[in-house]
């Protein structure tokens, strides 16, 4: 019996220890206070700023608003991506929203298999009326066409959290409270043309059952290029601890 446990020991531990973390530390190099822009996309088609974050083109009038500062730090007790985090908020009322795109690969790297995003986000506040989108997997790197998408809707005291995929979407049926840490994990399957999403799961071997999903078959084709947040004058609170993987155990592990 001991051997058995032993050798399951073994098998979860190689596991984890071959989980592929294919970008984390999203914030490396910035301090408190400072803008986490380290660069600004002018063209449509400008080349890729890779592992920075950068002020997303405009083909219309340009954003309104300036870069968001990095912020405090945030934990999830068993997640272990550490660091600080993107503070929400601070836009000018006339600023619609202001997206901000970190740059992963050009081409089609990530065009196939399973990637997830996980993260942690604490809401101070969420005035926004309706489904709001604040976070993405991005298919272009310099206009931050979303590519799967995490939306929150103010729920009075309370916050209902949802996933969407081009035109779909797909809202949770749990709500959750504000100036409190969540964990959040996108998942994009390309082989599914399908985005889940998972609010606070256990950070277990086995992946959980996903709290929502949507689904819209044949828009899954251009690869994910940059991660995209956007900051609102709606709302305020912090984001961060990003880790971009191709596995679940990539998710929990070390």
């Amino acid at each position: 019996m001991k051997k058995v446990l032993l050798t399951l020991a073994l098998v979860a531990t190689a596991s984890l220890s071959n989980a592929q973390v294919l970008r984390n530390n999203f914030l490396n190099g910035c301090k408190e206070g400072e803008p986490i822009e380290k660069a600004a996309y002018t063209a449509k088609k400008a080349p890729l700023n890779k592992d920075v974050w950068s002020a997303v083109f405009s083909e219309k009038e340009p954003y309104i608003g300036e870069s968001p500062v990095a912020g405090k730090e945030l934990s999830y007790k068993g997640y272990n991506e550490k660091g600080l985090s993107v503070t929400f908020g601070g836009l000018p009322e006339e600023a619609t929203f202001r997206p901000s795109i970190y740059g992963l690969e050009s081409g089609r790297t990530y065009s196939t298999g399973t990637y997830y995003l996980s993260f942690l986000v604490n809401f101070s506040k969420f005035k926004a009326k309706g489904y709001m989108d604040f976070i993405s997997t991005s298919a272009n790197h310099a206009t931050g066409t979303s590519r799967g998408f995490v939306f929150a809707s103010n729920q009075g005291s309370k916050l209902k959290f949802g996933v969407g995929i081009q035109k779909q979407r797909a809202s949770t049926t749990t709500t959750y409270d504000l100036n409190t840490t969540h964990l959040i994990v996108l998942k994009i399957d390309f082989a599914k043309n399908e985005a889940s999403l998972f609010i606070d799961p256990e950070l277990k071997d086995k992946e959980p059952t996903p709290d929502a999903v949507a689904t819209e078959e044949g828009v899954l084709k251009a690869g994910i290029k940059g991660i995209m947040i956007k900051n609102r004058n709606n709302y305020a609170g912090n984001i961060g601890n990003f880790r971009f993987t191709d596995s679940w155990a990539g998710v929990i592990g070390k």
